[in-house]
């Protein structure tokens, strides 16, 4: 099963998205003051800090916006009293979408090459800039699990971004805006992740960059996301 290319033509809205696929692997920080060394101070630790890493191939979008790779690493964290996530880094393969979600505070630039491939049921997304590897996901879906379709119109937590892009001191809260509910197909399964040791958040990740929890997810539908200043 993957993202549904056919039925009824969609009303494509500038900056919108209707299909993606990609790896998202979740871990428990291994060092804690390193999170809080490496979270703005402008947000609050979370109960229970995690980290997300991704690689995600963005495949049905709206104009400007033309298909293009990501990979980004997010922190969860509270701005006063409410849980969202902060991307702490959001290498893309194109220019429009640096430049699009810089606007919003995503700390994104434009890398070399991003690569989301599949052999053998085995996915693994990469990013290469300057000449380095600086992100590896591997994900490996559980033998016996399959795909799991459900439809929501469930957002998800608020992202909060500093305007400049990572720099501050302004707050930007990104929220995706639905248009009617989204379709996802997740396989549910295990990721390794590497980072180049230059990378600063590489100290966060396990030894071995082994995720007991990870998901290969391929969504359709209709959003936007859009901002609002703190």
């Amino acid at each position: 099963m993957g993202v549904s290319t056919t039925g009824p033509a969609i009303s494509r809205r500038p900056w919108s998205f209707q299909g993606q696929r990609g790896i998202n692997a979740v871990f428990g920080p291994t060092n804690l003051p390193i999170y809080r060394a490496l979270l703005p101070v402008a947000f609050e630790m979370p109960s229970s800090p995690m980290l997300a890493v991704a690689v995600v191939n963005y495949c049905e979008v709206g104009l400007p916006l033309t298909p293009y790779g990501e990979g980004y690493v997010a922190m969860q964290c509270r701005h006063k009293g409410r849980v969202g996530w902060y991307v702490f880094t959001m290498p893309v393969d194109d220019e429009t979408a640096s430049a699009g979600g810089r606007t919003l505070g995503f700390p994104k630039y434009v890398a070399d090459s991003i690569g989301l491939v599949e052999t053998d049921g085995v996915w693994k997304g990469s990013v290469a800039y300057q000449g380095r590897t600086i992100m590896e996901v591997t994900f490996t879906p559980k033998a016996d699990a399959q795909p799991v379709e459900t439809s929501s119109t469930d957002a998800g937590l608020p992202i909060f971004l500093l305007l400049p892009p990572g720099e501050g001191p302004l707050v930007n809260e990104v929220v995706t805006q639905l248009s009617g509910p989204r379709r996802t197909v997740t396989r549910a399964g295990s990721a390794t992740v590497r980072a180049d040791p230059g990378e600063p958040w590489a100290a966060l990740l396990p030894t071995g960059g082994a995720s007991s929890w990870a998901t290969f997810d391929e969504m359709s539908g209709d959003w936007v996301l859009t901002g609002k200043q703190l």
